[in-house]
């Protein structure tokens, strides 16, 4: 999904001189699939290879300790040429300066990748992303002013994980995790009412979901936030949401939610049939029905505190 949306954007702003990938949680640059050992590039790599020679100009990356010298040393041997950077450091603090070190490219499409393993993205480093490309044009210029697009592993199971239903077991480190993910508090009064029985964990996962979607919109003033559910073979995993103020990426990122939505069932069966070495027959059946495609639908109000 990554892969086809960073092409797509490449292509659609190829009129361009500069295109800006920053990636918060940059890795290894290459990982192993956990049932077979196989290896696949990283988000660090896709981004790398996205749209050929229309492809970006200047890459970002973001890594904690060693990792990020290592992260930049083969990157820059495999990928000669190409203007990287590897900030080290907490992204939540490295952001800010990288963006500051762009400043004289606030002009230029920018798209943020940020891929956490857990609770660790902080609302501020949204809010900085937000607002970083505002002013670029002259107060008299009729354009519209686009953002930083920002595609967001947003933990929604993490957060039902977290915010346990034992009250004794989340410590208030866990209640400023997740204060600091949203902003704000606005995320206690779902949390008390699965407290209370009245949410059960989907519920609470949907409005978790939801409050993001709307704080992007409303705060962050995204044009549109759009979610997209991971699941495994068991249970949901957690949400991708992208937030745009264009059209194009709307569109863009609608047809590859459909696709993704058509292919999800089929790769569960593929991951059961690594895990039992016996395949599957495929009937053929689509997850999604004939014109039942992707369609984005407006956050509704969050709840309000009792």
């Amino acid at each position: 999904m990554l892969a086809s949306y960073l092409s797509a954007f490449a292509t659609a702003s190829k009129g361009v001189d500069e295109r800006v990938y920053l990636d918060a949680f940059a890795g290894e640059g290459r990982g192993h699939d956990r049932s077979s050992g196989d290896e696949f590039d990283g988000s660090a790599r896709i981004a790398l290879e996205a749209g050929e020679d229309a492809g970006f100009t200047r890459f970002r990356y973001f890594e904690k300790g060693a990792k990020a010298a290592e992260l930049e040393a083969q990157l820059r041997t495999d990928f000669p040429g190409k203007d990287i950077k590897v900030y080290e450091g907490d992204c939540n603090e490295m952001i800010p300066v990288a963006l500051q070190d762009l400043g004289d490219l606030k002009w230029a499409p920018t798209f943020a990748f940020l891929d956490p393993d857990g609770m660790e993205l902080a609302w501020r480093t949204l809010k900085s992303l937000a607002d970083h490309k505002l002013g670029y044009r002259s107060q008299s210029s009729t354009k519209i002013e686009y953002k930083v697009e920002m595609w967001i592993l947003f933990p929604s199971q993490g957060l039902i994980r977290t915010l346990a239903l034992d009250e004794g077991k989340v410590s208030r480190r866990d209640f400023e995790r997740a204060t600091r993910l949203f902003g704000s508090e606005d995320w206690k009064p779902i949390y008390d009412r699965r407290l209370s029985r009245e949410f059960t964990g989907g519920r609470a996962r949907e409005e978790y979901v939801n409050l993001m979607r709307w704080r992007l919109e409303r705060v962050l003033g995204y044009k549109s936030a759009h979610a997209f559910e991971v699941r495994n073979s068991r249970a949901p995993l957690y949400h991708m949401i992208f937030a745009t103020d264009n059209d194009a990426g709307t569109e863009i990122m609608s047809s590859i939610y459909d696709k993704a939505a058509e292919r999800l069932p089929e790769m569960r069966e593929e991951a059961k049939d690594r895990a039992i070495g016996q395949p599957r027959l495929d009937l053929g059946d689509s997850f999604l029905a004939p014109g039942e495609g992707y369609h984005y639908e407006p956050p509704w109000e969050p709840l309000s505190p009792d």
